[in-house]
């Protein structure tokens, strides 16, 4: 009983120094709050997330966008054929007898284009020309009347010009000026029949007119407004 009485004094006297503000007390987790909990949490999140390989942004920050490649950044077209130098290999026709002059000089301007663009195809015998060869690729659906670099232009006849059968030119570079105007360079032989060759020449097409404005080379005092089939693309 005595060991009960000394229990029950000493609760009290405990009790009496808790009231009076004596006793020891542990102090509350300072915790941050807000947004400084957000920048911590994130930040420790990143770190983890770091250690295990995966790369995560914390949680106050925002995924960078991801970059879109635009399909209308295409490559150039890729050209089939060989170069000027390789195509351009001139064979001068004969000047003794009837036959030796019969025989025209190499390269015309159309197998001088088939060997730059690699275009190979409307194969339709000896008599094949510019316009023929035109008509059978117009044909396939292989024709347009806007220009494309490596496509092949085909001049309409002309017979102010004795150009019956039209001409033939590669198409080097083409720069649009407006929806319907070009400035081309472009390389041709055959431009003065004795199978020359002439490269960057200027010229300006007008695809609403279907008309072509030569700025140099042996046409350029004269090659204005010249009537244009279309450009054969490939």
């Amino acid at each position: 009983m005595q060991r009960n009485t000394a229990k029950a004094v000493g609760e009290i006297f405990l009790l009496a120094l808790l009231v009076s503000g004596c006793a020891r007390q542990e102090p509350a987790a300072n915790l941050p709050m807000g947004r400084a909990t957000t920048q911590e949490t994130g930040g420790l999140a990143s770190t983890m997330n770091q250690k295990s390989g995966m790369a995560v942004a914390p949680a106050n920050e925002s995924l960078p966008e991801q970059v879109s490649v635009s399909e209308d950044i295409l490559p150039a077209r890729g050209g089939q054929g060989r170069s000027t130098s390789e195509c351009f290999q001139l064979r001068p026709g004969g000047g003794g007898n009837k036959k030796a002059k019969a025989r025209r000089c190499e390269p015309q301007s159309l197998p001088f284009a088939r060997c730059r663009s690699g275009i190979a195809s409307c194969r339709i015998g000896h008599e094949n020309g510019p316009l023929t060869w035109f008509a059978c690729e117009k044909g396939r659906g292989n024709t347009s009347l806007v220009p494309r670099p490596g496509s092949i232009l085909i001049l309409a006849a002309n017979n102010r010009r004795k150009m019956p059968t039209g001409h033939v030119a590669y198409v080097e570079e083409v720069v649009a000026q407006n929806a319907t105007v070009y400035r081309l360079v472009f390389t041709h032989t055959n431009y003065d029949r004795k199978c020359s060759l002439e490269s960057n020449i200027k010229a300006t097409y007008d695809s609403g007119a279907r008309t072509l404005d030569i700025h140099d080379g042996a046409w350029g005092a004269w090659g204005k407004g010249l009537p244009v089939a279309g450009f054969i693309l490939e």
